[in-house]
């Protein structure tokens, strides 16, 4: 079956389960081994290791922001120039997208290995965190590079029309990190630095099984030699700029909290708040999944002028997305408990502020998904402007106002009602911007 079946004329319930499914289970299986390797260093090295991946984690959310720019923007591009029919084209577009990021994340690679310390601290590690902030740091970034580049060649993947494959790549390496994780943290006593490691391997193998599916010949993309297009690379960085400023924005929120939580509560507070990333990263996995999912099918339709079709697609999505949100909720105010316990082992005080703060921002997932879910939908439409103004509103705008404002009224509660404000506000006018482009689609369909 061709992709113009695949995504021009299947069934919209049909082609939402086959790329919505593998899409959230290679999130979710992603996210699963980063809560693993969470709960191995709370065991192993306690309250002191959660507090330094958290600091660090501004770094790697970083990181994967500069991927996703590149592959977001670069799958949009191949993904609307495969629906005009234009494979070459297509295949040049892949290439120069490749070629971009494995340059920029080789020079952010070695600019982090000179300045690992001077990083670390500005990152907020103060005392005895610099030491394993560092260590964390200075591994991951000898990765970086197979990091970054895993995750635009499973994006490519989806592109293609092989959900299925790119899911696998993911699984690979989520297993192969956990097994590693398990090794070297707990059997080995390697600690942060162990984690580190155990990652690190785990993306090279990971970015290894990638590139392996471009390989076969009979592959819509492939690999070639493309010449320098700056005017396109910017186009790369501009479509994808609203999903990388989403992560960007991430890394400055968790950035703000540390800094906040630590003169607030001390290192119990920003190790408090590592536990609920950690079991944030799972539901927002799931959200993720399913907006990266659909985003080849609403790009190809609208290369296609299949105006309807995205319209059937978005309708779904949101459905989905509402019902998740209130499940997710629903279960961490019944059983948080246990999934924070799994984490630490006999510290109560860390385990009744973790519990607390839990409960609080866990309402957030009534309506982050939709968030989530409009942002991609205008990248997928090219619309990196519109996409950009939500990522900017619910992740550094809202965030900052309720950070400074909320603990004001209502102390350390507000510190972690702070996300929920900042999505709240922003669906206000995600929706409405998603409702004035639906029915501005529907008036082009008459």
């Amino acid at each position: 079956m061709n992709r113009d079946l695949d995504l021009g004329k299947e069934s919209i319930g049909k082609l939402f389960l086959k790329y919505s499914i593998p899409s959230v289970i290679g999130t979710l299986i992603f996210s699963i081994y980063i809560v693993i390797d969470g709960i191995f260093i709370g065991r192993a090295v306690g309250s002191s290791g959660l507090a330094a991946i958290n600091i660090a984690m501004p770094f790697f959310s970083t990181s994967f922001a500069i991927s996703l720019m590149v592959s977001v923007g670069g799958s949009t591009i191949t993904s609307i120039e495969l629906g005009q029919g234009d494979k070459e084209k297509a295949r040049n577009t892949f290439s120069l997208a490749f070629y971009s990021l494995l340059s920029i994340s080789i020079i952010a690679s070695i600019i982090t290995i000179l300045f690992t310390k001077e990083i670390a601290i500005f990152l907020g590690a103060t005392g005895e965190l610099i030491k394993p902030v560092c260590e964390y740091l200075a591994i991951l970034a000898l990765f970086l590079p197979v990091f970054t580049c895993s995750g635009y060649l499973a994006s490519g993947l989806r592109t293609i029309g092989k959900p299925n494959y790119s899911m696998i790549c993911n699984i690979v390496g989520s297993v192969l990190n956990i097994i590693l994780d398990y090794i070297m943290v707990i059997e080995l006593n390697m600690g942060v630095f162990g984690a580190a490691l155990a990652s690190g391997i785990a993306f090279a193998v990971a970015f290894i099984v990638a590139i392996l599916g471009y390989f076969n010949k009979n592959s819509v993309l492939k690999f070639v030699k493309c010449k320098v297009d700056l005017k396109k690379v910017g186009r790369f960085f501009y479509n994808g700029s609203s999903e990388a400023l989403a992560e960007f924005a991430f890394a400055f929120s968790t950035y703000l909290f540390n800094i906040v939580l630590i003169n607030r509560l001390g290192e119990m507070g920003v190790s408090a708040f590592s536990i609920i990333q950690y079991i944030a990263s799972l539901v927002v996995a799931v959200f993720l999944g399913i907006s990266t999912g659909i985003s080849p099918i609403i790009s190809y339709n609208y290369g296609a002028k299949n105006n309807k079709r995205i319209g059937s697609i978005t309708k779904i999505s949101l459905v989905v997305m509402t019902a998740l949100g209130i499940i997710c909720t629903t279960t961490l105010f019944v059983g948080g408990e246990g999934l924070i316990r799994l984490f630490v082992d006999g510290d109560e005080a860390l385990i009744e502020t973790t519990i607390g703060a839990c409960k609080i921002y866990s309402t957030c997932f009534l309506i982050s998904g939709i968030n989530i879910l409009a942002s991609a939908y205008f990248t997928a439409l090219e619309d990196a402007k519109t996409s950009i103004i939500i990522s900017m509103l619910r992740g550094i705008i809202f965030i900052s106002i309720g950070i400074i404002i909320l603990p004001l009224f209502l102390d350390i509660n507000g510190v972690w009602l702070t996300v929920t404000f900042a999505e709240l506000m922003t669906v206000i006018i995600s929706y409405r911007l998603m409702k004035k482009s639906y029915l501005s689609m529907k008036l082009e369909n008459k």
